[in-house]
């Protein structure tokens, strides 16, 4: 898995757009590939967390428990999961 903070920082470069939608879900947009990324709600708060300067799982897994009602085995589980899918969208899809 891709470090977190490399992935923090990469949602903040210029050619990405992230986009909150209405009903709490989002989508990133990669201005130079066109490629979107969708984001359910739970995938839109990590994404706004870690624009918030969270670059670690454990914190974004204590948000998760105390946001949504689940529990921390599956808040690490998801948080998990999410960055995994997270860093084959913007690191194996763009080329740095």
């Amino acid at each position: 898995m891709s470090d977190l903070s490399t992935l923090t920082a990469m949602l903040a470069d210029d050619q990405l757009t992230t986009t909150k939608l209405v009903d709490g879900t989002g989508v990133i947009l990669d201005v130079d590939s066109l490629q979107v990324f969708t984001l359910n709600e739970t995938g839109m708060f990590l994404v706004e967390a870690m624009g918030e300067g969270v670059a670690d799982r454990s914190e974004l897994a204590a948000r998760l428990v105390e946001s949504f009602e689940v529990d921390e085995a599956t808040a690490v589980s998801d948080v998990d999961a999410f960055v995994g899918e997270l860093a084959s969208f913007l690191v194996a899809g763009r080329p740095r």
